[in-house]
């Protein structure tokens, strides 16, 4: 529904409450001498900046992302993810004693996220780490593990992802021998044993590539796969073995752009980037939204918010050249002068929730989608100001960011099911939009009772 047709509607619901207003205290619970007023207003300031996240948690990526690019906004971006592998390795479990003979031992991967230039040959290298993921430890953007500077094997082709989406390393037979001697062995009884052994992988991007990639963490989207065939026999097999412990690597080089001088933590309003607010997600590149003067509204009086929506029109087009689109799925998350993601005490994220939940609420994210028709963003925020009106919330600024999986999250909020943290969902893309903050681009609309 668009503005018109909702602020129709609300009118005619602020018409009844004010008929409601003329009848009998008993009716509405009111004294007689306590006025009700229902207002409107679309002239509250929103103060809007570019912010860059010191930490962007990468770890448990719902998106392994791979790939460089130049951005003529953003600058050079790169991608690089690390990654573990591991299954329990036991050929003979059902009580068998075959012995078995190696075949091969392929990398399969299938991408799903596309973002830059297809037209260009992409090129990328799989290395093995020296060194292994720590369990329970948490991986940033700017992580990194060593790892061995010879290749292990590497792969050129011409992005096609209508036809073929896969690709494909053939790694040594010395290391696929070894994996397969691991079967009925200590080292090869759990995953995480067969994961020590094997000690993971990262992809190297060539520096010619013109995109970033990415693809799924599931076996759908990655899977090492050992071929083997029982001796004497002709039968092949296969052992696939899934992902585990794994991040994102995110760098960027924002030398001659709008954001050159932007450093963690510090806001730079629009006039300091050629009027214009920046989003890059995996990067941590954010705006932030503030509401300075609510408290001169609250003042008025004993204030109940009826409908408040935030509407964000972004100032580039769909695509820039037919490369740049912008991200499907927004969200929004709370901060205070410190700039950083607020997270409660379990270190969930404190995203806005969505409306008409309570005010604690923040396990139900909001997940506002591009609206191609209204070419815009539109965020409810009803709830949350309502939190804010009476002292509930503190803090008047939020976070713009994008999300990926926004079905997903979608299908998590109309089925109720609570997330225990947002992360994995809100730093695995590089999708970005650029804001041209005047008041016609970053409006905020109220609809509020006010009793005096």
């Amino acid at each position: 529904m668009n503005w018109p047709a909702k602020t129709a509607g609300l009118l005619v619901i602020a018409f009844a409450i004010l008929l409601a207003a003329c009848e009998a205290p008993k009716e509405i619970g009111l004294p007689p001498e306590v006025i009700a007023e229902v207002q409107f207003t679309d002239t509250v300031t929103v103060r809007t900046s570019t912010v860059l996240l010191d930490s962007v948690r990468t770890s448990n990526a719902q998106q392994m992302l791979v790939g460089n690019y130049r951005d003529p906004i953003f600058g050079r971006v790169s991608a690089q993810p690390f990654f573990e592998m591991g299954q329990t390795l036991n050929l003979n479990s059902d009580g068998s004693t075959n012995t078995y003979v190696f075949d091969s031992l392929r990398l399969n991967v299938a991408y799903s996220y596309l973002y830059g230039d297809t037209l260009q040959p992409f090129e990328v290298k799989l290395h093995r780490l020296s060194d292994s993921l720590r369990t329970g430890k948490t991986y940033y953007n700017n992580s990194s593990i060593p790892y061995d500077a010879a290749a292990l094997a590497s792969v050129k082709f011409n992005p096609t992802p209508s036809t073929n989406n896969t690709f494909q390393f053939k790694l040594p037979n010395t290391l696929g021998q070894q994996l397969l001697d691991l079967s009925g062995k200590t080292e090869g009884s759990t995953a995480l044993k067969f994961a020590q052994q094997l000690r993971g992988f990262t992809l190297v991007p060539s520096a010619s590539n013109g995109m970033v990639i990415g693809f799924s963490p599931a076996t759908s989207g990655i899977s090492l796969n050992l071929y083997y065939h029982i001796t004497n026999d002709t039968v092949a097999y296969v052992f696939r073995v899934p992902m585990l412990k794994r991040f994102n690597q995110m760098q960027a080089d924002r030398q001659g752009t709008a954001l050159s001088q932007i450093q963690p933590l510090k806001p730079l309003p629009a006039a300091q980037t050629k009027g214009l607010n920046y989003v890059q997600d995996a990067l941590g590149i954010v705006t932030k939204v503030e509401f300075p003067y609510l408290s001169k509204l609250f003042g008025e009086g004993r204030v109940a918010i009826n409908r408040a929506e935030l509407n964000i029109v972004p100032n580039q087009p769909e695509h820039v050249g037919g490369l740049y689109g912008l991200p499907s799925t927004l969200t929004m998350a709370e901060t205070d002068e410190t700039n950083r993601v607020l997270r409660s005490k379990g270190d969930t994220e404190l995203l806005l929730p969505v409306d008409g939940a309570t005010f604690q609420s923040y396990v139900l994210p909001q997940i506002v989608p591009y609206t191609s028709k209204f070419r815009n963003y539109n965020f409810v925020l009803t709830t949350y100001l309502q939190a804010v009106s009476i002292g509930f919330k503190k803090s008047t600024a939020l976070l713009l960011m994008p999300t990926s999986q926004g079905s997903t999250l979608q299908s998590y909020v109309s089925g109720n099911q609570a997330l225990s943290s947002f992360y994995p969902f809100i730093n695995n893309k590089v999708d970005r939009l650029t804001i041209n903050p005047t008041p016609e681009n970053v409006k905020l609309r109220i609809f509020y009772t006010v009793t005096k």
